[in-house]
């Protein structure tokens, strides 16, 4: 185990962890932060997708050890700088989806 400290929205948390855990398993088991779901455990589905330094990151594929010093946070729908709106960002039941929607095909 290694102490890690984070930066987690805007404020510093040190953990002890081992270095290549998923960073979402050190968010939701260990700061109790669930935002961040596990979904396809392969970054294919963006479930797990938090903001590393304003870009995202598959929480599910980023080991803790490379976050030491960097700014990271959830966001609930990122859009790409420049891209138009993509297709829907709300699901049936008019809930904010958690995961980005990566495909601009419609």
């Amino acid at each position: 185990m290694t102490q890690i400290t984070l930066n987690v929205n805007g404020s510093t948390q040190a953990l002890e962890l081992e270095p290549d855990m998923p960073l979402l398993y050190a968010l939701r088991n260990h700061l109790g932060l669930n935002g961040a779901k596990y979904g396809c455990g392969l970054g294919q589905c963006g479930a797990c997708t938090v903001i590393v330094d304003d870009q995202p990151v598959f929480s599910c594929l980023t080991p803790c050890a490379g976050l030491e010093g960097k700014r990271f946070g959830r966001s609930r729908v990122w859009e790409p700088p420049n891209t138009p709106a993509l297709c829907s960002k709300r699901s049936s039941t008019s809930r904010p989806l958690n995961a980005v929607i990566a495909s601009p095909a419609c």
